[in-house]
């Protein structure tokens, strides 16, 4: 996301926050935790370590939210999506768009209007038919799909670097970390390159939602916008009906649902939009992260220079540590319980997925870079199950490429001198450095 679009989000987002929290469940006392704050989601890992150790089922108060931050009961809820649904709308509302006027503006205006659907995704559904949409998409984010990328990657990565290999220092964010991915994904789905200003302007109020309590006039905004990238895809889906080509889109508009029906244009839109936004927003806060983790720590920098082959392992160190994504949510369908705590249908749960990356029950010294940890991969960045994010080995992919080639071809590499406040975005759900300054020779 660009940097004057990261601000048009925090526009829309940091005005109408929940009040501070003063309640919980499943713990002792009352914590003095406000994960609404700006300055606890500056630095999370305090706040979720509390949380792991004494309130580990955290209700925020006045509300049916319950916030788990324990690895264990984290896998028990997505290990379980019949009791712990993804399907918002179906279990009284949509989940992240809570004024009835922005909802209809969805409805009414939107390419479900015809069946009056809202906002939803496809690969945001419950079993059996999430895989259905799944088996449509899985194809070309792996196996021989991941190979064919590699080419492309590796050329993007290259014309970055060229663009200021000669300058001596550079802003990460938005000369590399920003463009790479966005251009990736961009790429794979068949939409214009020269579109990307106005995708990342709809890629933000898609996005913003997930920060929670925005106002009328700013879900509105959403809704508007979201209706607009709709239009928009529909517009694209109709050109590679005419004039197939070699991309996500032209397979989307030839497949068949289930081998029985084409898909429809609200499927096909609502399917390219999640996929747009999870394959560019992510893996640019990652890539940001992981050059701020790996060039504080001097010793981290000299062991990837040495070997090169660790970079894997580096990448998934940094997802767990660095998680782009905190947390994502569910719906109980049903009366349930966490660690003794009631739960009654159509609550939400809030998987905070950031902390538990760090519970030490399963990760020794969690707060520490370990090179040779031989469980990194079982964080849950990308989640897990059968929500498993289906662009995650792509995002894996583009990291390790660009480590390589930054490491390659940048000498010397380091953090700029003053230039840094290693602040980040506020924000509830994303984590994305304002900003990342590096010099080398």
């Amino acid at each position: 996301m660009s940097y004057q679009n990261r601000q048009a989000l925090t526009s829309i987002t940091d005005s109408n926050s929940p009040p501070p929290v003063a309640e919980t469940e499943g713990g002792v006392g009352q914590p003095n935790i406000d994960l609404f704050d700006p300055a606890t989601q500056e630095d999370w890992y305090p706040a979720y370590r509390e949380l792991r150790d004494n309130h580990p089922v955290y209700r925020l108060p006045g509300s049916d939210l319950y916030v788990l931050t324990r690895y264990e009961d984290i896998m028990r809820v997505v290990r379980d999506p019949k009791l712990f649904s993804v399907e918002h709308e179906r279990l009284g509302g949509d989940l992240l768009i809570k004024h009835e006027q922005a909802r209809e503006f969805y409805r009414e205006n939107g390419l479900g209007k015809e069946t009056g659907v809202g906002r939803w995704s496809p690969l945001s559904t419950d079993p059996p038919r999430h895989r259905k949409y799944r088996d449509l998409v899985d194809r070309f984010f792996q196996g021989r799909a991941l190979l064919d990328a590699r080419p492309l990657i590796e050329q993007l990565v290259d014309e970055l670097i060229d663009g200021f290999v000669t300058q001596g220092e550079v802003e990460v964010v938005s000369a590399f970390a920003e463009p790479l991915p966005v251009t990736v994904i961009t790429s794979l789905l068949g939409l214009p390159l020269e579109d990307i200003p106005q995708l990342r302007q709809w890629s933000a109020a898609w996005a913003a939602p997930f920060a929670r309590g925005l106002s009328l006039e700013q879900e509105m905004e959403v809704a508007r916008q979201g209706v607009d990238f709709q239009n928009y895809i529909r517009d694209v889906a109709n050109e590679r009906r005419r004039n197939p080509r070699e991309d996500i889109i032209t397979h989307l508009v030839q497949a068949r649902y289930d081998d029985e029906r084409p898909l429809t244009d609200h499927e096909i839109a609502s399917i390219v939009d999640h996929l747009y936004i999870g394959g560019n927003e992510t893996t640019t806060f990652a890539i940001a992260s992981g050059l701020w983790l790996m060039l504080r720590e001097a010793q981290i920098y000299k062991a990837l220079i040495a070997n090169p082959s660790q970079l894997p392992t580096f990448a998934e160190e940094v997802l767990r540590l660095e998680s782009p994504t905190q947390g994502l949510y569910r719906t109980a369908s049903a009366d349930t319980e966490i660690r003794g705590v009631p739960i009654s249908k159509g609550a939400t749960i809030h998987m905070r997925f950031a902390a538990a990356n760090r519970d030490e029950a399963v990760f020794a010294h969690p707060d520490k870079v370990d090179l040779g940890r031989k469980n990194a991969s079982r964080h849950l960045a990308f989640s897990k199950g059968e929500h498993h994010c289906p662009g995650a080995a792509l995002s894996r992919l583009e990291q390790v490429i660009a480590y390589e080639r930054l490491l390659e071809r940048l000498p010397n590499l380091r953090l700029t001198p003053g230039a840094n406040d290693f602040t980040h975005w506020p924000g509830f759900v994303l984590r994305a450095l304002r900003h990342l300054h590096v010099s080398f020779d």
